[in-house]
């Protein structure tokens, strides 16, 4: 049997190959002593076929685990990922090697029933003569196909609550929202935060600010509604929010100025972009950011005048200078670049 787990989602990579090692065998000890992982760059068709077709020791199945082989397979139909200096790369070690991609095509149909090879990918085989072939493999039995993919933007939030359900902890709204807008299609640092919010939480549901308690990444979202405070002009707030940060989060002053610096940096460009009619989807590809945070982007910006964006920067810049020259202690330069924001 060959399987084919191609996709960029690295979790559910790792996953599909733990499910497939979990079925073969009921002793991964004895299976890991019959299993061997080649550099399907590198290999020549004769060391594939040798491995293929040794007999499994102890264990009932032998496992073969090829990274790389599928790309140079699937011929000229480059994934996302290949750059014309990488395939120019990959031509020379087929020549160097004498690899004759046709052989390995051929030979999939012959793999022995005793071996079960896995042409693992980190990136989506897209076409070619290798997805063909194993498309009519898969016809016959004898190939699986496995996708793993990541959620889009609109459906990552669904994957957050059903992985939080296999994680047994339920999550509200607004915790999901801070994860999907913060971590985003991170799906290993999300499984990761999951399992930290379920051993916090013992049964109960997770809150926002139990996520924002133990996210690191999610205390970005403070900073979102610091300046959406100072843009309503809402001082009081802003304040409270500044000293939850510092005193609360625990994050540094000069921290806490540099995101606030690359907010304002953000909100200046989502400015020039707002100007053109430009949607939220073109603005988060631009800024390289999801498109719910460029919603809030672009409803935090019209809030501004260009003149105020830049003021705003002026003064996070003179803070700085501020705090690195030792004009001001830290938390003094902050008191005054708050008062100043919310002037502006």
């Amino acid at each position: 049997m060959i399987t084919l787990i191609h996709g960029p989602a690295e979790l559910l990579r790792a996953e599909a190959l733990a499910s497939l090692r979990a079925g073969l065998d009921d002793d991964l000890g004895l299976l890991e002593v019959s299993t061997t992982v080649l550099d399907g760059r590198r290999v020549v068709f004769s060391e594939l076929e040798n491995v293929c077709e040794t007999l499994p020791f102890l264990a009932s199945r032998r496992l073969v685990i090829a990274e790389g082989l599928g790309r140079r397979l699937s011929g000229s139909q480059r994934t996302r990922a290949g750059s014309k200096a990488t395939e120019r790369a990959d031509q020379a070690a087929d020549d160097s090697t004498g690899a004759e991609p046709q052989r390995f095509l051929e030979y999939l149909g012959r793999i022995p029933e005793t071996t079960e090879l896995v042409l693992l990918e980190e990136e989506m085989i897209g076409g070619g003569p290798l997805l063909r072939r194993l498309m009519e493999l898969q016809r016959a039995g004898k190939a699986r196909i496995v996708l793993c993919s990541k959620p889009g933007s609109k459906d990552l939030t669904g994957w957050i609550r059903g992985r939080a359900k296999q994680r047994g902890v339920q999550l509200e709204t607004e915790a999901v929202q801070d994860l999907a807008e913060f971590i985003g299609d991170d799906l290993r640092q999300l499984d990761q935060e999951l399992i930290k919010l379920a051993d916090y939480a013992a049964g109960r549901p997770v809150k926002r600010g139990d996520v924002r308690l133990l996210v690191a990444s999610t205390r970005a979202a403070n900073i979102f509604e610091l300046v959406d405070a100072l843009g309503a002009g809402d001082a009081p707030s802003a304040a409270r929010l500044m000293h939850h940060i510092l005193d609360v989060d625990g994050e540094q002053p000069l921290i806490v100025l540099s995101m606030i610096g690359r907010q304002y940096r953000l909100l200046i460009q989502a400015k020039a972009m707002q100007a053109k009619a430009s949607r939220p989807r073109e603005v988060g590809q631009a800024l390289g950011v999801p498109d719910w945070t460029a919603s809030k982007l672009l409803s935090q910006a019209a809030r501004y005048t260009f003149a105020g964006l830049q003021r705003s920067m002026e003064h996070v810049l003179a803070a700085d200078e501020a705090i690195k020259t030792g004009k001001m202690s830290d938390r003094e330069a902050m008191d005054v670049l708050l008062a100043q924001l919310a002037l502006t």
